[in-house]
């Protein structure tokens, strides 16, 4: 890929102060903010190590590890994979999209643990509902990976949820069941999409009588029952987007999807390409046009306003589990499917360490010097964030 030219903290330091003197920043996004710009820079805390071999001795500056941050995600991704891995089964995966219209998205922007939320319930209640239909000859408990996205490839605000649906589930009998779908079809698409507008818009309604939806500025007129009387009726009667791509070619490929998607966040420090005194220039795959690669410069403060669109609130999971993959069950279920299967237990699901996945994955040994390959790095000295990083502590005596 080439070294990093600029990155999203070089953006902060270039515009942030711009920014809030025209938008106010919550504490949290403040945070997050402060981390980014932080990464892997003195202030975030480090260590020394040496080697002891050659004696080379060499500063290391901590992460940040926000899940926003794009020089953390790596890590964080390859693990999850890993782990994914012994969660795979010998069936074949479907790819579902489930999207909201542009008419929700500005409810969506000041409601976005509520309607989050509910996003990922729809679609999974969407998902549960057909699989239990008789009529879709499969009437088992289905299994999905559901994964929150909020952007476009020019960062504007479009939320909407990734899933990974095995194509079959357990029946009342415990007994594998395949999904019946004919042309590599799981469900009939337009129904899925009817029914997950059905369940979004009825409780959707729900929040609005009880009061829980906040609206304001621009969006407080949808208060006034009139008004959201028209736009739900609208609603219902627009088309909503529900994706159900061509399922996937095998386990492995479902792997390599999920490592473009799930620690993905709006955008990489690969694709910033150009930072100005008053712009800020990136790249962007256009898909209306055979994603032909484009570029794009905005003013500084828009490029920020855009990216704060998808800072998700603290704490909020991203990424969820459902039905046989569910957490709390998904050990015991994909024990008891691999056995109906036929299909080799793959054993206990290790916890890997950061030096397990460089070394796996990047085939290098983390703990062994990159000057001589000979020695072992030791860690002679540490700091925090709370103070400065430590320049006499005798560390010259590992100097050859």
């Amino acid at each position: 890929m080439g070294a990093v030219k600029h990155t999203l903290g070089q953006v902060f330091d270039q515009f942030i102060d711009q920014y809030r003197n025209q938008y106010p920043l919550t504490d949290y996004q403040q945070h997050v903010v402060d981390n980014i710009r932080q990464c892997h820079t003195e202030a975030m805390g480090g260590h020394w190590t040496a080697c002891t071999n050659c004696g080379e001795l060499k500063k290391h500056y901590n992460s940040c590890g926000n899940r926003h941050c794009p020089t953390c995600q790596g890590i964080n991704k390859e693990r999850w994979i890993l782990e994914r891995s012994y969660d795979l089964l010998p069936v074949k995966y479907f790819h579902v999209v489930f999207t909201v219209p542009s008419q929700l998205r500005g409810l969506f922007l000041q409601n976005q643990r509520l309607l989050y939320n509910l996003l990922f319930r729809c679609a999974w209640d969407t998902i549960d509902e057909f699989a239990k239909d008789p009529r879709q000859q499969m009437m088992a408990k289905a299994g999905m990976i559901a994964i929150l996205h909020t952007w476009t490839q020019k960062l504007l605000y479009h939320p909407h949820v990734h899933c990974i649906v095995p194509a079959g589930g357990i029946d009342k009998s415990n007994q594998w069941k395949t999904s019946k779908g004919k042309n590599d079809f799981l469900f009939y698409v337009p129904a899925v999409a009817n029914k997950f507008r059905g369940k979004f818009l009825h409780h959707l309604h729900r929040y609005y009588k009880s009061g829980k939806l906040k609206a304001t500025g621009k969006q407080a007129i949808l208060l006034n029952p009139k008004v959201w009387s028209e736009l739900k009726d609208r609603l219902y009667k627009t088309k909503w987007v529900v994706n159900c791509k061509e399922p996937f070619r095998g386990p492995e490929t479902v792997l390599e999807y999920l490592g473009r998607y799930t620690h993905k966040i709006a955008i990489s420090n690969y694709r910033i390409k150009e930072i100005s005194g008053t712009t800020v220039g990136f790249t962007y795959l256009d898909r209306a046009d055979g994603n032909k690669q484009k570029y794009l410069e905005l003013p500084g403060v828009q490029f920020i306003r855009r990216f704060m669109c998808h800072i998700v609130p603290k704490s909020f999971t991203r990424i969820r589990h459902y039905g046989f993959l569910a957490t709390r069950v998904k050990t015991k279920q994909l024990k008891e499917i691999r056995e109906l299967l036929h299909h080799p237990d793959p054993g206990v699901k290790p916890k890997f360490t950061v030096r397990e996945v460089i070394k796996i994955v990047y085939g290098r040994d983390i703990d062994v010097c990159q000057s001589c390959m000979q020695g072992a790095l030791l860690v002679v000295e540490k700091w925090t964030k709370d103070r400065a990083s430590p320049i006499d502590f005798g560390l010259q005596k590992w100097a050859v």
